[in-house]
């Protein structure tokens, strides 16, 4: 397996070589960390937030009838029946049951709804992503590493030099803006 990786990485790097030799291969970096500070980004992320926040309620309001009814139970109890205090058991078993997997599956809705966000922003980056890189001739953009004034790589580990002015974050963020800021 190793030395499938290994063939394929010099074949790449060979093809990517004889490329730049030929002078046609044009590189762009973008921080795509920096687009978490977008307009969008934080309109969506706000719209969760609201999404999340209603769910909270929701669950804490159900959460709070069944704890009312346990109450009520263990005030009545003692006036039931061995045979109505079963019963009542069994019931408000099964309601803290059904409780818990309604929290659940609304637990879960929110992590596939949040999943979709995600996913819709990261699509909308791309779309700009690729436009911008069409336009400047572009053959590869890379994500790198905000933390890093350089971002320099040995192939051997995944790592390249790219100039600082191959940069293209800022009109990135400019156009997803522009594009999408408001019309959404």
């Amino acid at each position: 397996m190793r030395k499938a990786v290994l063939v394929g990485m010099v074949s790449c790097l060979l093809g990517f070589g004889s490329l730049v030799s030929a002078g046609e291969v044009r590189v762009g970096f973008v921080n795509l960390q920096r687009i978490k500070g977008t307009d969008e980004w934080n309109r969506l992320t706000e719209l969760f937030k609201t999404e999340v926040g209603k769910s909270q309620l929701e669950v804490e309001q159900r959460r709070r009838e069944l704890e009312a009814a346990a109450l009520q139970y263990e005030r009545q109890k003692l006036m039931l029946s061995e045979d109505a205090q079963r019963e009542r058991e069994r019931e408000l078993q099964k309601q803290k049951l059904e409780f818990q997997l309604w929290a659940q599956d609304r637990q879960k809705d929110l992590e596939k709804r949040q999943a979709e966000m995600t996913q819709q922003i990261w699509s909308r980056v791309m779309e700009v992503v690729e436009r911008i890189s069409k336009e400047k001739k572009l053959n590869f953009v890379i994500d790198y590493n905000p933390d890093a004034s350089k971002v320099t790589v040995n192939f051997e580990k995944g790592f390249i030099y790219l100039a600082p002015e191959m940069d293209i974050t800022d009109e990135v963020i400019r156009e997803f803006n522009a594009l999408f800021g408001s019309s959404s």
